[in-house]
């Protein structure tokens, strides 16, 4: 869970740049280390040309020995370190080290501060366990980059990661002993050495690292990957938040909020996200995603003024993005009108289908429900490919709005249109359970597995129709064991074994199953079944404890108002 986030925030302010800095005038080029002496032919005669023309035919044809024979001697001819480059990374694309070293050298002789040439070598050496070239190489390109203002030892440390070989280790530690006193060089030699899974070196390596310089974010980062590495995820985290509260930069407090978000913790995240903001106001990524976060924690205010700021912003390009969530924000406060204006802002982009779906939903929630339903036909027949789950949602909508008979008209609709449908099948059959024809739901369920045989889900709501509304507790069961056996971390089919158990009167089992199902998953209907097991067996305060804590939550929920009216 802690290895994607702290990368993903190490990617994304990597190279970012003060807006003071972009604005200041670019310094004069610094001078690079090495001088080549090589001097290029005054003309080019008809052999080179032919070797030029034949060299490239030849890699156009994969004819790659050719291809190297003849890039290797138009760059002997022209000093040409294009052409040498050509010819080194044909070699060692054929895992040819011997071949790639020759072409190599000369891409070094023509062009001695090419620092992918600088790279190669390097690591053709450690192949070769030539350690002295190795060392050579690594030294130039540190003094090439930082020539060229760049991390070399950054460089350094991803190109060895490229590589599987153990002489990479020695490498980086004789790099960071020479530069014992470089924060840079220690943490290279900690990115290596946790590739590898020498998680005491790499500990070790941040730790000085972070003597050097205690302020900088990425050893800290590291650390929380090699701590998740070793199975540590208290410590991990425990780690992470530490020092986004004691050196806050704006990776470290996104890091933070990520593993929030990532736990649900949405109102903790969010304060740490606006720390983050704060610190780099113009990073539009982190002002997204303190959008979502503020439209899942609805704080309306604060969600209008970030989507509104990030819809004006013309650097943004994403302002049908901003539109979308506008919608949703207009949706979730119930200004039902007011949101299908912003969805009808989104003239193109990928959120557009989504849109004109909320649209048709919307407009029914309206009331018009023919003019959403020349909507939803539009939407099927401009995008047929979403046409069954176009008429799904529609039912759906039916269906919520209490008009059950006109969902089913859809579902016959769509069944008529894609007889071969499971999923539409399965769908009519949860309607027709929910409205008691029984005879019906199962038709469908089974007509669903004839399609697809393994569906959990279908053989699920089979099993737990019939062990609710029938008294066919063996077939029930049988059903939903062979759904547990597909899928044994499912909370609705854990929930359903629990409930055909109860109904078979195999209470203690029953409660094992509902029990876990309750841990999984806060689901009304879970809790109903739950509370009423428990009361059947004798544990009515436990029971009603659960009962009135889920009805304050899911008070409108029927399953909970049923068990409540059975057990008073």
């Amino acid at each position: 869970m802690l290895l994607p986030f702290a990368l993903a925030s190490c990617a994304t302010h990597n190279g970012v740049q003060p807006a003071e800095k972009a604005a200041e005038k670019p310094a004069a080029p610094a001078t690079l280390p090495f001088k080549s002496t090589a001097v290029p032919p005054k003309t080019i005669d008809k052999e080179l040309l032919f070797n030029y023309l034949a060299g490239e035919i030849s890699v156009q044809r994969g004819a790659w020995e050719a291809a190297y024979e003849h890039l290797l001697l138009a760059a002997k001819e022209a000093k040409d370190a294009v052409a040498a480059s050509k010819a080194a990374r044909l070699a060692w694309r054929q895992d040819d080290m011997k071949r790639a070293t020759r072409a190599t050298k000369l891409w070094i002789e023509y062009d001695p501060n090419a620092l992918s040439a600088r790279q190669l070598a390097m690591l053709a050496a450690l192949r070769n366990d030539d350690m002295d070239t190795a060392l050579e190489q690594a030294h130039a390109m540190l003094l090439i980059a930082k020539a060229r203002g760049k991390d070399g030892f950054l460089l350094l440390s991803s190109a060895l990661a490229t590589t599987k070989n153990r002489n990479k280790l020695l490498l980086i530690q004789d790099i960071a002993h020479q530069y014992a006193g470089d924060a840079r060089a220690q943490y290279a030699l900690a990115l290596v050495s946790s590739q590898e899974k020498e998680f005491t070196t790499a500990l070790q390596a941040l730790d000085e690292a972070q003597k050097i310089d205690p302020q900088w974010d990425k050893p800290y980062l590291l650390r929380v990957q090699i701590f998740a590495m070793q199975g540590d995820e208290a410590g991990a985290e425990k780690l992470l938040r530490e020092a986004a509260d004691k050196y806050p930069s704006p990776a470290l407090l996104e890091a933070y909020g990520r593993l929030l978000m990532q736990q649900k913790h949405y109102e903790e995240a969010l304060k740490y996200f606006r720390k983050a903001l704060d610190l780099n106001p113009k990073d539009h990524e982190l002002l997204y995603v303190v959008g979502v976060l503020a439209l899942q924690t609805r704080d309306w205010d604060l969600a209008r003024s970030t989507w509104e700021q990030l819809r004006d912003n013309p650097r943004y390009h994403k302002e049908e993005e901003a539109w979308y969530f506008l919608g949703q924000l207009e949706e979730l406060r119930g200004n039902l009108r007011q949101a299908t204006e912003n969805y009808n802002k989104i003239k193109a982009g990928r959120l557009r289908n989504d849109a004109q779906i909320r649209t048709a939903i919307l407009t029914g929630k309206l009331g018009n429900l023919e003019e959403s339903h020349e909507l939803f036909n539009a939407l099927r027949l401009t995008d047929p490919d979403q046409a069954v789950q176009i008429y799904i949602t529609e039912a759906q909508l039916l269906k919520d709005l209490h008009k059950p008979e006109s969902a089913l008209k859809i579902y016959d609709e769509a069944i008529n249109a894609y007889p071969q449908d499971a999923d539409l099948l399965y769908a009519t059959g949860l309607l027709a359970a929910d409205l008691g024809d029984i005879e019906k739901a199962e038709a469908d369920f089974k007509a669903a597995l004839a399609i697809k045989p393994d569906d959990s889900d279908a053989l699920n709501a089979l099993g737990y129709t019939l062990a609710d509304q029938t008294d066919r507790y063996e077939e029930a069961y049988a059903y939903v064991k062979k759904a547990l056996e597909l899928d044994p971390e499912s909370p609705a089919i854990l929930d359903s074994m629990g409930w055909v158990l109860f109904r078979m009167k195999e209470y203690s089992e029953a409660l094992k199953y509902l029990r876990r199902a309750a841990e999984k998953l806060d689901d009304p209907e879970i809790f109903a079944h739950l509370g009423e097991a428990l009361w059947t067996t004798g544990a009515k305060k436990e029971a009603r404890d659960i009962l009135d804590k889920a009805s304050k939550k899911y008070p409108d929920n029927p399953k909970l108002k049923d068990a409540l009216k059975r057990l008073q």
